[in-house]
């Protein structure tokens, strides 16, 4: 006699509910003005991103009368500098040319002139894995197989917009004759607060929207 063996599902468990992977994320540098002075319009891959903390400060205020316990009123936000961290790759000098377009802004010779820009914005776009909008909407023109690469627009599950940011450290790994690694450059950036927009849905149009302000 056969036996049977029953399969446990959890049919709570759909795409919508997996948590965001943290290892597929695209960082997009952009300008705060229409025409700024520095070229900050570029998109660019690391290998990690670090930082993205807020915190405000508890102002502990006691009450005479009322000694039993202590009153906690919200106080200064602070956000923690952005760290930024990847791989050296020949030609690619952005971010010792964004250091040095600081130099030039405080330095007494400065060469990038009176008000030069050196702050952007940050767009950190969490993308899904697998990617669920790359053909949502169009099944019945195309499949996935059929699709080109650069006609799939990422499904973005997380997006996190930084205000105002500029470089304010930026160190290299050690060189070592006897070691067997990568080169890597960590830059770390001031700014002055982000905010995150989660995707409503698992269609391209769903996507975690840039926040209008």
């Amino acid at each position: 006699m056969a036996s049977t063996k029953t399969a446990f599902t959890n049919v709570l468990s759909t795409l919508t509910t997996d948590p965001a992977r943290n290892f597929r994320f695209l960082v997009d540098f952009l300008p705060i003005s229409n025409t700024p002075a520095y070229n900050f319009d570029t998109t660019m891959g690391f290998t990690s991103v670090s930082g993205l903390t807020v915190s405000t400060e508890a102002i502990q205020y006691r009450e005479g009368g009322y000694n039993t316990t202590v009153h906690q009123l919200p106080g200064q936000s602070s956000f923690s500098p952005i760290t930024l961290s990847k791989g050296v790759f020949m030609k690619d000098s952005s971010q010792i040319a964004w250091m040095k377009r600081l130099f030039s802004i405080t330095s007494a010779g400065a060469k990038g002139g009176v008000g030069a820009d050196f702050r952007c914005n940050l767009d950190i776009r969490v993308l899904s894995h697998p990617n669920p909008g790359g053909t949502a909407g169009n099944e019945a023109n195309a499949t996935l197989a059929a699709a080109s690469l650069n006609s799939i627009t990422p499904h973005v599950a997380v997006r996190f917009k930084v205000y105002n940011a500029w470089i304010t450290n930026l160190s290299y790994s050690n060189l070592d004759a006897g070691g067997n690694s990568l080169m890597v450059e960590e830059m770390t950036l001031v700014h002055e607060g982000w905010e995150a927009t989660y995707a409503s849905d698992l269609t391209t149009a769903g996507s975690a929207k840039e926040p209008s302000a």
